[in-house]
């Protein structure tokens, strides 16, 4: 693999692994959020020069979104497995809470989540509004799907509407990562579930 910024003869591309510079960037933003990131930060963290990464993302918002991107894309390829291999909606509610205490626990947590990093910033943005608000309606409407799909196999009794226990749902696991990152989700991982589960109910 080409050492990301290698000298490349003028006027032709310089050459990097585009999936080791977006997860780069993705610790990065995570950790430190938008706003704190400068172009110096981002260079070492990538180890891009500065034209390139210009070249490549124009700025640092298109840089963000692009890591934001891949962040999306490899958080749902991972829920969709899960969602997969449960037996009904709530078991399908329990393995995403589970997933969220892991991504909330240890290294993970105190790393940050990057929607939560731009979430808190998404007054900022322009394109890159428009992905975080794309990712948590479609987040949303997963979740009322899935309570829907354990109202119908009856493993989802609340009287409440699909749409109502998402939102508090969606709330719940985004909640998780702020506090995951202050190292403050801490106790029984099973109590926790089962607790959270009772708004099923």
């Amino acid at each position: 693999m080409s050492d990301v910024g290698t000298d490349k003869p003028r006027g032709r591309p310089r050459l990097f692994d585009e999936v080791v510079v977006l997860d780069r960037a993705i610790d990065l933003f995570s950790s430190s959020g938008f706003s704190a990131v400068g172009i110096n930060e981002l260079t070492r963290a990538t180890r891009v020069k500065v034209g390139s990464l210009y070249k490549a993302y124009q700025d640092k918002e298109g840089l963000f979104s692009k890591a934001l991107e891949r962040y999306i894309a490899l958080r749902e390829g991972e829920i969709a497995a899960i969602l997969a291999q449960a037996e009904n909606g709530r078991a399908r509610i329990a393995g995403l809470l589970r997933l969220y205490v892991r991504l909330s626990s240890g290294k993970e947590g105190r790393l940050g989540c990057l929607m939560v990093a731009g979430i808190g910033e998404i007054s900022k943005f322009s394109f890159a509004g428009n992905i975080l608000h794309g990712q948590l309606s479609r987040r949303q409407m997963l979740l009322a799907d899935v309570v829907s799909q354990g109202k119908a196999d009856g493993s989802i009794t609340t009287v409440a509407e699909p749409n109502v226990v998402a939102n508090l749902l969606l709330t719940l696991l985004y909640g998780m990562r702020v506090v995951g990152k202050a190292e403050a989700l801490i106790g029984d991982t099973d109590a926790f579930v089962d607790l959270a589960l009772k708004v099923l109910d």
